[in-house]
């Protein structure tokens, strides 16, 4: 009896000591793609197993575990841990995983995590794989600006937008527009339109790769300055992780535009404005703006009568310039009148624009005045000596 006890114990004994150093089947090789990794995406790791031993290893699972810069992403079909499930005696298995590499990692060899376990051994063994990080150097491009227009004599601040094109950190990025003068062969300086005011550079402190950031500078534009699409110089220069600096120069299109601002006003008249009568009109067009008016069709309307000619080409009005329609309106109904200009034109964006100046004109009023007594009192006296000096020289 005691040696049947002695049997079982020294059974469950080797059980334990068999579990505890249970065989586990080998990572013979790990890869990934692309390699080197870039920073900012993700690479696809293959692991390769391989059972050495003579017995099937059951419940085989590899878990990758999360460790900078490295992410593991698993999907419907990528699981992590794995469940790889038996391996047959001298078999072989494969596994695939997904993982992200960090957009701050540098150009360096890291290394990732990879535990592996089975039924007869759960907490399994972790070893360190590399992973060569290796991507291009920073690269900062003006991507975009918030305000593209200005107009003559403008303060106005623009946001530019930064963004890291290239696969590593980019550490003290500035921003600079250039010199605001240029000075020609002959020696004669010749000024920007478009100025800086104020702080002319713009600081960030770091820009990761494919991430984007914004800096805000103040320029002006001088009141000269001519009405065209202007290129804006642009410096850029940041440091690398190994401390070097780069510039580059970007160039900024902005455009300097004017307004048009057209007014309109009666001029003339001639004729009876009057229900019933025709009135020659001539009325003013003029534009108050800096901007130039293409195109420009003025329109009469009124709700009084009947315009003989309702619809008049101008053609182009300049910043200042003044021109004139003229047109007869026959009045019908009515007896304060009004007259609706109707003013489409083509600005310096290219879009029709149409503007309406409504004109009040009065009626001509027709008065009728009593006789007028002094007139006809001294009528009378006259007549009256003439007769007399008559009467006088007929009795003579």
């Amino acid at each position: 009896m005691k040696i049947k006890q002695m049997g079982i114990i020294l059974f469950i004994f080797v059980m334990i000591v068999s579990t505890a150093f249970a065989t586990l089947p080998e990572i013979t090789q790990v890869n990934y793609t692309p390699s080197p990794a870039v920073p900012g995406t993700t690479i696809t790791v293959l692991v390769q197993l391989e059972n050495k031993d003579s017995t099937s290893q059951t419940g085989v699972k590899v878990q990758l575990e999360n460790t900078y810069p490295f992410t593991i992403k698993p999907t419907d079909t990528q699981l992590n841990p794995a469940t790889v499930g038996t391996i047959e005696s001298f078999g072989k298995a494969l596994v695939q995983f997904t993982v992200y590499v960090d957009p701050a990692a540098e150009n360096k060899t890291y290394y990732l995590p990879v535990t592996i376990s089975t039924t007869g051994n759960t907490t399994g063994i972790k070893e360190q794989f590399p992973i060569i990080v290796g991507g291009k150097e920073p690269t900062i491009k003006v991507v975009s600006t918030t305000s593209e227009k200005l107009l003559p004599g403008q303060e106005k601040e623009i946001s530019f937008t930064l963004q890291n094109v290239g696969t590593s950190p980019a550490y003290d990025v500035v921003l600079e527009i250039k010199e605001d003068r240029t000075i020609t062969a002959t020696g004669t300086v010749v000024e920007r339109d478009i100025t800086p005011l104020g702080a002319a550079t713009a600081y960030v402190s770091s820009i990761n790769p494919g991430e984007q950031k914004q800096v805000t500078l103040k320029v002006s534009v001088t009141n000269t300055a001519t009405i065209k699409n202007y290129t804006l110089p642009v410096a850029v220069s940041y440091r690398n992780a190994s401390g070097t600096r780069t510039t580059d120069t970007s160039y900024v299109g902005l455009k300097v535009f004017a307004l048009v601002d057209i007014d309109a006003t009666l001029k003339d008249k001639t004729g009876t404005v009057a229900n019933g009568q025709k009135a020659e009109i001539t009325i003013e067009i003029y534009n108050k703006g800096l901007g130039k008016a293409e195109f420009t069709v003025v329109e009469i309307k009124t709700p009084n009568g009947v315009v003989d000619k309702p619809k008049q080409f101008i053609g182009s009005l300049g910043p200042n310039d003044v021109d004139t329609v003229k047109t007869g309106i026959t009045f019908s109904t009515g007896t304060d009148y009004t007259i609706d200009v109707v003013i489409e034109y083509q600005d310096s964006d290219a879009v029709i624009k149409t503007k309406t100046i409504q004109l009040p004109i009065k009626a001509d009023t027709t008065t009728t005045e009593g006789p007028n007594m002094t007139l006809i009192l001294v009528v009378l006296v006259i007549v009256g000596i003439i007769v007399w000096k008559f009467v006088l020289k007929k009795k003579k």
